[in-house]
């Protein structure tokens, strides 16, 4: 590494390329190849809009961003996917970038390209530190930062955040017990699929004695309804439930997906009355959020809003609860092609 290069990298931080750790530079002998790999001829082709903003994303911004956070072109059918789904106004990025909220943009990358590109989906399969995890996930976090802040205009608003809003991508293991992650989306199991969803960061289930996967549940059902749980306001969103190696033994043994996702659900509850007390709903409830006082509350309104993914290591009783961010009720879950 030349003195000229660690200058570029500088310029790039002090210009506000970057999510605050080191890029690599954008030169246009990494970003042509880039873009090419990710299947766009023309480096201005507007792929994206945020009309709000009268912002227009170009190719090479997808591209060049691609190169800042240390991707390869191998991945290029992979990031283009991944991208389009970020630039869906559905998603509103924009929203996920501001909110007091601070969630992350969660990618979930599930079927055979996980061991393609290999993924790690084993052990720390939450903050791998893998570099196909890594910069996949840091990607789409530079496309929020960047996209989402109206290019640097708006400021984002994160109460707390956490450390996802730097990199979030999961990967599910190529041979699960239940169909594979995004079959729930209705896509077919032998796809390879790329799927992103704003969210909070997991909260750890930690269960090494219980006999029996309904135990196992339970623990998760009571983890995802804590006092703190952000969706007991509105029950919009939705919750992504990751089980490792262990736990899925004991579950499987017992439940299919369908019958886990309706057990927890019926016990992610807690009495509406104790959720006045503590403050998490108000006294006097909108009518839109559908309080029933002396009713069980649950911060789902149906069970479609739980989804299971399968990953995490062996040796160790641990599944995940990852709350999605409660403004955000759209995820995308795209057939990579």
């Amino acid at each position: 590494m030349t003195l000229g290069t660690i200058d570029d990298i500088e310029n790039c931080m002090e210009n506000g390329w970057s999510d605050g750790l080191p890029v690599i530079p954008p030169y246009a002998t990494l970003v042509e190849p880039m873009l090419a790999a990710m299947g766009w001829s023309s480096p201005t082709e507007v792929i994206g809009t945020i009309p709000e903003q009268k912002i227009e994303i170009r190719a090479e911004h997808a591209a060049a961003t691609a190169v800042m956070a240390g991707c390869k072109p191998a991945w290029g059918r992979l990031l283009r996917t991944l991208t389009l789904a970020l630039l869906d106004p559905r998603f509103n990025i924009t929203a996920v970038e501001v909110t007091t909220g601070g969630p992350g943009v969660l990618v979930i990358v599930s079927g055979p390209i996980v061991a393609e590109y290999g993924f790690e989906h084993e052990s720390n399969a939450y903050g791998a530190n893998k570099r196909v995890n890594a910069t996949i996930g840091r990607y789409a976090q530079m496309i929020r930062h960047f996209c989402g802040s109206g290019g640097g205009v708006l400021q984002a608003m994160g109460t707390i955040g956490h450390p996802g809003r730097i990199s979030y991508c999961i990967a599910e293991h190529p041979d699960t017990t239940w169909a594979p992650y995004h079959t729930q989306w209705g896509l077919r199991a032998e796809a390879s699929a790329v799927t992103i969803m704003a969210a909070e960061a997991p909260n750890s289930v930690n269960n090494h004695y219980a006999e029996s996967g309904a135990l196992v549940l339970e623990t998760i059902a009571d983890t995802l309804a804590h006092f703190g749980s952000t969706s007991f306001y509105w029950r919009y969103s939705g919750y992504l439930i990751g089980i490792a190696r262990d736990h899925m033994a004991l579950i499987s043994k017992e439940f299919s997906r369908d019958q886990a996702r309706r057990f927890v659900y019926e016990h992610a509850q807690r009495p509406t009355d104790e959720l006045k007390r503590v403050g998490r709903i108000p006294r006097t409830p909108l009518e839109g959020q559908k309080v029933e006082f002396g009713q069980p509350r649950s911060p789902m309104s149906e069970e479609g809003q739980l989804t299971f993914i399968e990953c995490g290591g062996a040796g160790g009783r641990f599944s995940a609860v990852i709350p999605r961010w409660a403004g955000n009720f759209n995820a995308f879950s795209t057939v990579i092609s």
